[in-house]
């Protein structure tokens, strides 16, 4: 929810609490996937290989539901640094899991980012030009952001 109001940082910490509670295998996996995309979504490379690394490692035991949503994000991430090559082949990925394991959400969710991933490898809609600074703009998020912080140290 964070980071889809723009505050990756604030996602960020809430799910880094999460993950040094040492919660249930499946917890666990689901925020290392949520920590790859904020990476991603914050344009950080490095953090993002870093997390996508750590799911990797994962990966064999992950149920269907957790790989489908590790292979689209994935794919999400390579996207945003321009490998769209291989953003489409995370994506076909996702797919090829996701349609057997009837998780018809993602099923539409993946076809409609691969319908337009290459649309965006043309006008270039995922490079660094077109990224504004994500800004916190209401005060509960805000709140939030700042409980969060506090609760961190």
């Amino acid at each position: 929810m964070l980071l889809a109001v723009g505050d990756p940082d604030g996602a960020e910490r809430a799910l880094a609490q999460v993950l040094r509670s040492g919660s249930f295998q499946d917890v666990i996996q689901n925020v290392l996937i949520e920590l790859m995309h904020c990476a991603s979504y914050r344009r950080d490379r490095v953090g993002f290989e870093r997390w996508r690394e750590r799911c990797e490692a994962e990966k064999l035991g992950m149920p269907p539901n957790i790989l489908v949503d590790f292979y689209l994000k994935a794919g999400i991430g390579r996207a945003r640094f321009r490998q769209f090559d291989r953003a489409e082949a995370m994506l076909d990925a996702a797919l090829r899991i996701a349609e057997p394991a009837g998780l018809h959400e993602f099923v539409f969710r993946i076809e409609r980012i691969k319908a337009g991933l290459r649309e965006c490898e043309t006008s270039l809609c995922v490079g660094p030009e077109a990224v504004a600074e994500p800004a916190v703009q209401n005060d509960a998020v805000r709140e939030v952001s700042a409980s969060l912080a506090r609760f961190e140290r």
